[in-house]
């Protein structure tokens, strides 16, 4: 009887460490998608700034904001990783690597193109050098983007992404009553940026299926979004 009830005690305990260990995989799953959310919402930002910098020859500038434009690329290929960790799509992981092994290489000639432009802001072959590595950078980033949103969850995505809209929005309100523009006008910027990702992520998900009324309506909804 006693070895029974050991053995009773030790499948309870065992099924409860399981329901445990799953619960710590969902919240691990929704902490590195939010990261996801937060890191790949204005990718284009630490580069044009960079970009501007060096269109004025301002070699001080484009010094710093090299920094904050590789603090970015180091936190996107970081979140890549991992939303890696927590994938168990052997493709999809491989793409992500490659892709955010990709962006790892050409933040530093980005970054040189700046500074060369910097130098000789009036030469023509310095702009189009810049433009070159700009397009190039900009390809790759939605390539990993598009990379990493297929191997996440899409509902925790959206879960994720709802909350952080709910929350600019709480913020839009109170910087009406306060009256801030400038956190009105940063929060809403938010808002547009986190709902065209959303549009991005669904329209992108809606290809996986055959179209039907389901995905008809889904489609019209994104339409309604991205008009709003």
């Amino acid at each position: 009887m006693g070895v029974k009830e050991q053995s009773e005690g030790l499948e309870r305990a065992i099924d409860h460490m399981c329901r445990k260990t799953r619960d710590l995989r969902r919240q691990l799953r929704k902490a590195v998608v939010d990261h996801v959310s937060d890191s790949f919402l204005e990718t284009s930002v630490p580069l044009l700034i960079l970009i501007k910098a060096a269109e004025k020859g301002n070699e001080e500038e484009v010094e710093e904001y090299a920094l904050v434009f590789k603090e970015h690329a180091n936190k996107l290929v970081e979140v890549a990783n991992l939303v890696c960790s927590m994938s168990a799509n052997e493709d999809g992981v491989k793409m992500v690597r490659y892709a955010a092994a990709q962006i790892e290489d050409l933040c530093p000639e980005v970054i040189n193109a700046a500074r060369v432009l910097a130098l000789r802001q009036r030469s023509q072959l310095a702009k189009q050098n810049m433009q070159v590595f700009r397009q190039a950078w900009e390809n790759q980033v939605r390539v990993l983007t598009e990379a990493v949103d297929d191997i996440t969850t899409i509902d925790d995505f959206l879960a994720v992404s709802e909350n952080h809209i709910l929350e600019d929005v709480n913020k839009c309100v109170l910087a009406l009553q306060e009256g801030d523009a400038d956190t009105l006008d940063r929060t809403a910027g938010a808002i547009r940026g986190r709902s065209s990702r959303v549009c991005n992520v669904v329209q992108a998900e809606m290809d996986n299926y055959e179209p039907c009324i389901y995905t008809k309506r889904v489609l019209e909804a994104v339409k309604v979004l991205r008009e709003q």
